[in-house]
């Protein structure tokens, strides 16, 4: 697990990411430090799989599939460029990433320390008061310890930096420290007559979100709110996680199912079938009637196929044990 994360919250803003695209832009920027490099017709790509971002960003999620989905979204962002080899996904940061670690007259914020130089030598020269340095820590004794960015020893992911109390004199770190901004910030603005809550950070406020505004495209007229659609879309993060629930709710509101249709796309119907809805966006499938009925018959003939090879096979094993009676 990475043990720190620091976000550049005004690159953050201007370029629309919310906190968790920011989070996994702030650790893939710091990754070719020690991602494998991996060459490929397009040039060089370095190697990070899912499974190593859930891995070290735990906080972010802890599904496969949604770390892909927000690399996705940084790909859609310009910050990166996304490949693949036939077991790993490939990476590597576009032109524009540069801007993350830059000040407004182009210098690095945070510049790389030189090669060849050990960390005494740099913290001689930079801190105020070094009566302490060279001197080793007792094995487990760090509160802070030096390798803090990740878990790989022997691995540099970049410069960590001490966070500053109000005094303006370093804070000690309590362990795991993340710096994100504060609230998740919409991709588009928000309608001032959207019914519904309009706190961020309610629970129910990003599914409401995704649900009102895709009815809205759909019916040119906003779902109705009250108490029991609050409950029904608690029950739905509760069901499908928060990570998702919003996802879920707006690729539901493209189901052109008629008995969905004829109920303007009810909330009942949303929470009835919450997981198979889920299993639907996953897999980028809208199932009505009639695909039903198409899978159905799909399934019916290839049954019937199966019984009518082993009828003839039935038949072709008794016809040879009569040969030899």
């Amino acid at each position: 697990m990475q043990y720190t994360v620091t976000i550049n919250q005004v690159k953050a803003l201007e370029w629309g990411l919310n906190s968790q695209q920011a989070l996994l832009f702030a650790f893939v920027y710091g990754c070719p430090s020690w991602a494998k490099p991996i060459k490929t017709d397009d040039g060089i790509f370095f190697a990070l799989s899912k499974a190593k971002i859930t891995e070290e960003l735990p906080l972010l999620t802890d599904k496969p599939d949604t770390a892909y989905r927000m690399l996705k979204a940084l790909e859609e962002a310009g910050l990166i460029e996304l490949s693949s080899t036939s077991n790993i996904t490939l990476f590597r940061l576009a032109e524009k990433a540069i801007e993350w670690n830059q000040k407004l007259d182009g210098s690095e914020k945070y510049p790389t320390p030189p090669k060849n130089k050990g960390r005494k030598n740099i913290r001689s020269t930079s801190d105020k008061s070094p009566s302490k340095v060279g001197k080793k820590s007792e094995q487990g004794s760090d509160k802070s310890p030096t390798n803090q960015d990740t878990n790989h020893q022997g691995t540099n992911q970049g410069t960590s930096q001490d966070l500053q109390d109000a005094t303006g004199k370093p804070a000690q770190s309590r362990g795991l420290v993340l710096v994100v901004d504060r609230t998740d910030t919409p991709r588009v603005e928000i309608p001032a007559d959207m019914p519904g809550p309009k706190d961020q950070t309610c629970k129910t406020f990003k599914v409401w979100a995704n649900y009102a505004m895709a009815y809205r495209k759909r019916y040119r007229a906003w779902p109705v709110w009250n108490a029991k659609v609050g409950g029904q879309l608690g029950q739905l993060v509760d069901r499908l996680g928060a990570d998702v629930a919003h996802h879920v709710a707006a690729h539901f509101l493209k189901t052109s199912d008629a008995a969905v249709l004829r109920k303007c796309h009810s909330l009942n119907e949303l929470l009835t079938n919450a997981e198979s809805y889920h299993t639907q966006w996953v897999t980028g499938q809208r199932i009505n009637g009639t695909t039903a009925r198409q899978m159905e018959r799909t399934e019916a003939n290839h049954s019937a196929a199966e019984q009518a090879a082993q009828i003839v096979l039935a038949k072709r094993q008794a016809g040879d044990r009569n040969e030899y009676l």
